[in-house]
């Protein structure tokens, strides 16, 4: 097969545009040039990969194949051209860390450390709901993942590092103040401060509140953990937040803690890759700050 990257953008480009001349514009050709690239990879493919109808240009079940592995193969190319970027800026390495709310809430203080000691280490990482951040390593979208809960780990190779614990927590005074627990459809029937709409954190308790049938009462969405409970601290409302982030407050009595009645509040941590033994070094390294780090640092909960 004899075909070029640039066949490959161009098929894309029609695929999305359902259109040649819609897929030509965005890759800066013309019509008739987007036209030889597509026959050639036909050509060379050995198949057919649109079919003309009234919507316009269809995929084939070839070109939808082809669609598939192009997807990739470019995505791999965006991403080895970042990477020789970052060798040429004399970066090193380069890790894409996806990580659920809670996880990530806890991880600076390893991140600083693991950053200090690889000073040619640059870290990329994002927030997600962790059987996304599952599926990110899984599919390389991700080097490595972070996330917290009983989640389906059958397709990653993954260690639970620590444990925590989701759990309300109340200003003192409020109605639940006097409870040790309450069910999720209880707490949910007084104002909640909750993250970011888009948070994983708020995502999982809408969630959550939709089974039940429940609507959240959302007075704020604050920006962080820690704004949430400085929020709750004033007598704004209830949030749901891990246990590790009340403590303090809760040991000098500013905040009250109700633990959620509910199997998933207990939260342990897991950080995922897709094969340790295919980890680079830096990669590896990272790893074992997390693993290690955190119980050097009595984190475990």
């Amino acid at each position: 097969m004899r075909y070029e990257l640039t066949d490959l953008k161009v098929f894309l480009a029609i695929a999305a545009a359902r259109s040649l001349t819609g897929g030509a514009s965005e890759v800066h050709l013309t019509a008739p040039s987007a036209s030889y690239r597509l026959k050639n990879l036909e050509q060379a493919m050995g198949a057919p990969l649109f079919e003309r109808t009234s919507k316009g240009m269809a995929l084939t079940p070839a070109g939808l194949t082809v669609q598939r592995y192009a997807q990739s193969i470019l995505g791999n190319v965006d991403r080895l051209n970042e990477e020789m970027k970052r060798h040429a800026d004399g970066v090193e390495g380069n890790i894409r860390v996806f990580a659920n709310s809670s996880t990530l809430s806890a991880i600076t203080p390893t991140l600083s450390r693991f950053l200090a000691a690889y000073p040619n280490v640059n870290i990329e990482l994002e927030e997600r709901l962790s059987a996304d951040v599952v599926r990110a390593v899984k599919e390389g979208t991700a080097d490595i993942g972070l996330g917290a809960g009983d989640i389906d780990l059958r397709e990653v190779e993954a260690i639970t590092y620590s444990h925590d614990e989701l759990v309300f927590a109340v200003p003192p005074g409020h109605p639940l103040s006097p409870l040790e627990k309450v069910s999720l459809d209880m707490a949910l029937s007084h104002e909640l401060i909750g993250l970011g709409k888009k948070s994983s954190n708020f995502v999982f308790l809408e969630h959550m509140a939709t089974k039940l049938g429940v609507i959240p009462r959302v007075r704020v969405h604050a920006a962080s953990f820690n704004d949430a409970l400085a929020l709750v601290k004033d007598g704004i409302g209830i949030a749901m937040l891990p246990l590790s982030i009340t403590r303090d407050a809760s040991a000098a009595g500013q905040v009250r803690v109700v633990r959620a009645d509910v199997p998933w509040a207990d939260r342990p941590q897991h950080i995922m890759v897709k094969s340790l033994q295919a980890l680079k070094a830096h990669e590896r390294a990272f790893v074992d700050f997390v693993v290690e780090g955190d119980a050097a640092q009595g984190t475990a909960r």
